[in-house]
């Protein structure tokens, strides 16, 4: 993806990245979650009674051509690269995106969570800024009014409402133990013969190092790891571990461990930890948000529709401001 200048919304970043699709004959876990269809023939998909235009999906595919066509000034639109692959994944991620903005919607009406009068007054005012913006090629290939830009940014900013009260909902509190990250030099071998003669050579002074050059299986022998990333039967010695220290012989269910603790608690990465288990929180309030919705309402997805419509590649649809238009007008 090129360098972009303008700072993209948080929401549209985390919808991007997202949690899984909802309407790409993709299975979130054992679901299946492919639609035959029986929506209009402008429409996209359904969630409930919510219907996605045919020109809301267009604006979000211009965007889109336009905000992650580029990596710098290598333009991927051009011959020598794979556009028709391009062109999928490009649709892969609007359609993802759309969904759970819809999705999004759909819980703030269960909720009856709404934007209030200014919030509304804002988002005509970034709809009015945003049509004019468009050139002549780019209302043609989207097809949408002002009237359609306005009410696809009533979605946009009703989900926007949402995700920054879902996300005010989640605890940011993680302890310094639960984010620790430690460091640790490992031997790892399945045979218990060869494991107790390594505790043998290990109380004798023998070479942590030189052991586990010679015996380990491990795929590395220094290794970073945190919570949860070996059975409860290793944590537990592990995490009870000083700098410099080395285990006893650990049996696994598969086999025998022995570390040697090279840092305790790295704090650089324990705090990098923290970030990323913030993250896995937010991540999993947002699936549990689209995944009630999934179960609770009709979903519907117009995959005949869908296949027909195309990113126009015309040198002259450079619009890509939609999602920033509105960031610059209205703040949650």
């Amino acid at each position: 993806m090129r360098q972009y200048k303008k700072r993209i919304p948080a929401l549209l970043l985390v919808l991007i990245l997202g949690i899984g699709l909802l309407f790409t004959g993709c299975s979130i876990g054992d679901r299946q979650v492919y639609f035959a269809s029986k929506s209009g023939g402008h429409t996209v998909f359904k969630i409930g009674r919510m219907a996605c235009s045919r020109e809301e999906a267009k604006v979000y595919l211009a965007n889109y051509k336009n905000l992650y066509g580029k990596i710098y000034d290598t333009d991927l639109w051009s011959e020598d690269y794979d556009t028709k692959t391009m062109e999928e994944s490009i649709k892969d991620a609007v359609i993802s995106h759309l969904t759970k903005v819809y999705s999004l919607d759909m819980y703030a009406q269960t909720k009856e969570i709404e934007l209030s009068e200014e919030e509304k007054d804002k988002v005509t005012q970034a709809a009015e800024t945003y049509y004019k913006s468009l050139n002549r090629t780019e209302r043609k290939y989207t097809g949408a009014s002002k009237k359609d830009i306005t009410k696809m940014y009533e979605h946009y900013a009703l989900a926007e409402k949402v995700y920054k009260q879902l996300m005010s909902g989640v605890d940011e509190n993680v302890s310094e133990d639960e984010a620790r990250i430690m460091e640790a030099n490992v031997i790892y071998v399945t045979d218990e013969t060869l494991a107790k003669d390594i505790a043998t050579q290990l109380k004798n002074g023998a070479s942590f190092d030189r052991l586990a050059s010679s015996y380990s299986q491990a795929d590395s022998i220094h290794v970073t790891f945190g919570r949860n990333t070996y059975e409860t039967a290793v944590e537990d010695v592990v995490f009870q571990l000083d700098d410099g220290d080395i285990s006893d012989m650990i049996q696994g269910k598969d086999g025998y461990y022995f570390f040697e603790c090279v840092s305790k608690y790295n704090e650089e990465l324990s705090e990098q930890n923290k970030v990323a288990i913030v993250s896995q929180r937010q991540e999993q309030a947002m699936e549990d948000v689209i995944s009630a919705i999934e179960t609770d309402y009709y979903s519907d997805f117009n995959r005949k529709l869908w296949d027909k419509i195309t990113i126009d590649k015309n040198d002259k649809i450079t619009t890509d401001s939609f999602f920033t238009t509105l960031d610059d007008k209205i703040t949650f």
